[in-house]
């Protein structure tokens, strides 16, 4: 009885996704619990979320893992509740080109701020998934991004749209779904929403504990964009990658150098928290 009151609930998943029994692999469905003590499987390119009441397990990769300690894992993410904070600031976050070359950050700037006019059929609907994102109307935003992707005029439009149907799934708690969608994206630095996918994407990494792939994500945007707000969000959520691989030096020279970008700013007390942590 106490096992099956720690269980875990399956809430999503996709690939294939098993779960060691007497008798040997058994498959998993949405909606099945997993006891805690069992031993689980994913493979062909799958992924799995599972839930026990405010605890929850993101699993991303193939393998095989043991509940026992993903359970005690879920429990001590190094991130301390900066994904909420960094996805409220994501409409604010713009690449800020390095001072030799500051034309592209400045279009950027400009194309992020709020007093664009609304003109095209993909600007509606942008301008209508953000009024159901604001809303917290998420399942709606999910199936108008859905639509909007099937009947996008243009790659351009068509990735934007994803990202932004990465961001209705984090913002809703399906994190999974929402590295999902962010994988999907063709990337394109150029575009005003660069930085805001970058940053989700390794946000989404970070709160998963992978933390080598949130790293990959991140060291190339710095090197290209080395000074911003979003900057200094990747230089947070770098130190928290390296907190959580264990390399306290990293961490800390991360956190100090994306802290000196601006002491001033809200980004800046977050970063000042991760190194009183350290």
């Amino acid at each position: 009885m106490g096992a099956f009151a720690q269980a875990f609930t399956v809430s999503y998943m996709d690939g294939t996704v098993e779960q060691q029994t007497a008798k040997g692999w058994k498959a998993v469905s949405i909606g099945e619990t997993v006891p805690v003590d069992a031993t689980i499987r994913i493979s062909q390119s799958g992924s799995l979320e599972m839930l026990r009441a405010r605890t929850k397990i993101t699993l991303l990769k193939d393998g095989v893992y043991k509940m026992a300690s993903l359970t005690d894992a879920a429990g001590t993410g190094a991130s301390g509740g900066v994904g909420g904070t960094i996805a409220q600031k994501l409409q604010t976050l713009v690449t800020e080109k390095p001072k030799a070359n500051t034309a592209g950050g400045v279009r950027g700037a400009e194309q992020g701020t709020t007093s664009v006019t609304w003109v095209d059929e993909s600007d509606e609907t942008r301008t209508r998934v953000q009024a159901l994102l604001d809303k917290s109307q998420y399942k709606e935003a999910v199936s108008l991004l859905n639509d909007s992707i099937k009947d996008a005029s243009t790659d351009a439009d068509a990735a934007e749209f994803t990202y932004l149907l990465g961001v209705a799934y984090y913002d809703a708690g399906q994190t999974a779904k929402a590295y999902r969608a962010l994988a999907r994206v063709k990337q394109q630095a150029d575009a005003s929403w660069y930085a805001r996918y970058v940053i989700l994407k390794a946000q989404v990494l970070v709160d998963t504990q992978n933390y080598k792939d949130a790293l990959g994500v991140l060291t190339p945007f710095i090197a290209a964009y080395p000074t911003g707000e979003a900057t200094q969000a990747a230089y947070l959520l770098s130190g928290i990658s390296q907190k959580g691989l264990g390399d306290a030096a990293a961490a800390r020279a991360a956190l100090n150098s994306g802290y000196q970008l601006d002491p001033s700013s809200d980004m800046a007390k977050l970063i000042d928290k991760q190194r009183g942590s350290l």
